[in-house]
């Protein structure tokens, strides 16, 4: 905004309307070539943006499907807890039906102690009764039957009692290697997806900012193209005064040139008071008058109601009287302005300088330079407006001239 304010007092204090114009059109293209550019960028970060956002994606869908791995993984974990306790009550079981047929051989075997040991051969030769005989006997195959297979048992009991113990310790390895893989997966997953977060959130903020300094460029453009069309209308009123006064120029000219300043005020003047300056007063520069008190404007303006005295750039301006600076600044129409209070209700007006002085409240007298003449406030030709006035009524300072 600083370089749109200066190109306003670029304009506002007689910049050509040409460098001006040049000026301000420079600064729009740099806009819209500075919006155009974070428009890309924007762009580009977009697309980079939707990028981070299908590889989050991908991330989460790979956590959830690892998430539901392990929550199969856990539910397997119960489903193998409860497996495992189902062994142990059944290795309980075989271990207390093994204690039950030790039990049982060892009844057998104190029953065969009993009875002695008594082989068939001893049987059949005894003498007892065949019948009797043929019981015993039966007894005895019994026995060695019911032994052999109580032992039998009793091995294969051992042997499932192993193979349940290997069984429960490979399913527990393979829990926990599954277990242990797919944390550290979910891990691996879990890392990525918070650096792929990291990555849209940054980049989320950077589109913001830059749509941002999109919203306040695009707002400075529309201000300053705003300026341009204000500027432009500027120009064609400044250059529409300026044909005007110079077809005033022309028509109201005399033959040969215009009344020539010679006399100019000094400090000889300085001893008066304003209103004793009437037939002694003196112009405040050098140059020619070609344009008087009273003279119509061409196009229909209002009639001059001081003097315009054409003279180069840098002519010194002196104060007509004794006063004070009651205004020294830039008023539009009349470029760098300045005004003197001389009392007694007389004011004194220097306008179209180039350069003023003095300064508001300053003291001034008779002759001193209080401005240098120029061109300001749209005038083509350099030189000084000058008028005097009365209670706020201009009058004809050539009246007053000696």
């Amino acid at each position: 905004m600083r370089r749109l304010i200066a190109l306003l007092f670029l304009l506002l204090f007689g910049a050509p309307a040409g460098a001006a114009d040049d000026n301000k059109q420079q600064e729009l293209d740099d806009l819209r070539g500075r919006i155009a550019q974070l428009r890309e960028e924007v762009e580009q970060a977009s697309e980079d943006r939707k990028e981070a956002a299908d590889g989050l994606r991908d991330s989460e869908k790979r956590i959830s499907e690892v998430t539901r791995l392990l929550t199969d993984l856990q539910r397997d974990e119960r489903r193998i807890g409860s497996t495992l306790t189902q062994l142990g009550q059944q290795r309980d079981s075989v271990a207390a039906d093994l204690r039950e047929q030790e039990r049982q051989l060892a009844e057998l075997i104190r029953q065969r102690y009993r009875a002695g040991d008594l082989d068939t051969a001893r049987l059949l030769l005894s003498g007892r009764d065949p019948g009797a005989v043929q019981r015993d006997l039966g007894y005895y195959a019994y026995i060695g039957r019911a032994r052999a297979d109580l032992v039998e048992r009793h091995r294969a009991s051992l042997a499932e009692l192993a193979a349940i113990e290997d069984k429960t310790r490979q399913r527990q390895q393979e829990l926990n290697s599954v277990e242990q893989a797919q944390r550290a997966r979910h891990q691996q997953l879990n890392d990525e997806r918070q650096a792929r977060q990291g990555v849209y959130d940054k980049l989320s903020s950077q589109i913001r900012q830059q749509r941002r300094q999109i919203d306040s460029l695009v707002r400075d453009q529309q201000r300053l193209t705003r300026l341009i069309e204000r500027l432009r209308r500027l120009a064609e009123e400044r250059k529409a005064r300026q044909a005007a006064l110079e077809r005033e120029r022309r028509a109201n000219k005399p033959a040969g040139k215009g009344e020539r300043v010679e006399r100019v005020a000094d400090a000889s003047l300085a001893g008066y008071k304003f209103s004793g300056l009437r037939g002694k007063l003196a112009l405040p520069t050098v140059g020619e008058i070609v344009a008087k008190f009273g003279q119509a404007r061409s196009g229909g303006g209002p009639a001059w109601k001081g003097l315009f005295i054409k003279t180069r750039s840098g002519q010194p301006v002196r104060a007509v009287g004794n006063g004070d600076v009651v205004f020294s600044d830039w008023l539009r129409g009349f470029g760098n302005l300045l005004i003197i209070d001389h009392g007694e209700g007389y004011l004194s007006l220097y306008s179209n300088n180039e350069s003023l002085y003095k300064q508001a409240g300053d003291s001034v007298r008779a002759g001193d330079i209080v401005a240098a003449t120029g061109n300001t406030g749209g005038h083509e030709d350099p030189g000084l407006y000058f008028e005097l006035r009365r209670q706020g009524q201009p009058f004809d300072p050539l009246s007053w001239v000696k």
